[in-house]
């Protein structure tokens, strides 16, 4: 009876190892966060930069394509998680908490016109009387968002204030200057556009957002405190600094 007892023993030891080897142990499923952009911004270096924040936090990262009022629209109720890009806007802190510290501080806006029109726009005055080409649900900086006196032709897309400035619907879009320098490479515009002499350089923060409705608002200290920590250590700004650098590279080998 001794020896069949110490089988049995034997036997669920063995029954247990081979239980512990072969039935896989369920790991924690990875967060998933939404984010969305423009169609013609799906590889931005927003985009880079989101995904890099992403990976810090060990989840993965779903981008959605949608007009800039739409993602806001996304926000608010929460269908979307976090955006990046966002000058922070009272009306807009009741739906996004902006997360700290911004991760770029200036964020030059230029006027971009017609070859050989440059000094047309040599200072803020000089916009007056111009038709200005913006996009719906956009801002840019303070003085121009709120002035008045300013024709702004609002349309949905850059790409259509590019084309309309070439028609000569418009006589200059506002934009950044890094951005509309990629877009009329890709719109093969380079050589038919200028960059007025006026620009916008004073502070400009830009911020990613959370939705206050986000699955993922019990998360918004953690992401935060990655955000914190790639400004500090200068990941965002290398980030920034290869995508715009390998995009020269790309300009200068094809022209």
């Amino acid at each position: 009876m001794g020896r069949n007892s110490g089988l049995t023993g034997l036997s669920v030891l063995i029954v247990c190892f081979f239980l512990l080897v072969v039935v896989p142990i369920p790991s924690k499923a990875k967060e998933c966060l939404t984010t969305a952009v423009s169609q013609e911004h799906c590889n931005s270096v927003v985009v880079h930069i989101l995904k890099a924040v992403a990976k810090k936090m060990d989840a993965d990262l779903t981008i959605r394509h949608a007009p800039f009022a739409r993602r806001l629209c996304w926000m608010r109720t929460g269908e979307i998680d976090l955006m990046g890009g966002l000058l922070k806007r009272p009306e807009r802190e009741d739906y996004i908490y902006f997360v700290m510290p911004p991760y770029v501080t200036k964020n030059r806006k230029v006027f971009f016109v017609r070859k050989g029109d440059a000094a047309l726009i040599a200072r803020y005055e000089d916009l007056y009387g111009y038709k200005i080409g913006t996009k719906i649900g956009s801002q840019y900086f303070p003085r121009f968002d709120r002035d008045p006196d300013i024709v702004k032709e609002p349309t949905r897309s850059v790409k259509l204030n590019f084309k309309k400035l070439i028609d000569g619907r418009i006589d200059a879009v506002v934009y950044s200057l890094r951005s509309g320098l990629l877009k009329l490479h890709e719109m093969n515009l380079v050589d038919q556009v200028d960059v007025a002499d006026y620009a916008y350089l004073e502070d400009n923060p830009v911020y990613i957002g959370i939705s206050r409705k986000s699955r993922i608002w019990h998360q918004r200290e953690k992401l935060e405190q990655v955000v914190r920590e790639m400004v500090a250590s200068g990941a965002v700004k290398t980030i920034i600094d290869d995508y715009y650098a390998d995009l020269r590279k790309k300009v200068s080998g094809e022209r």
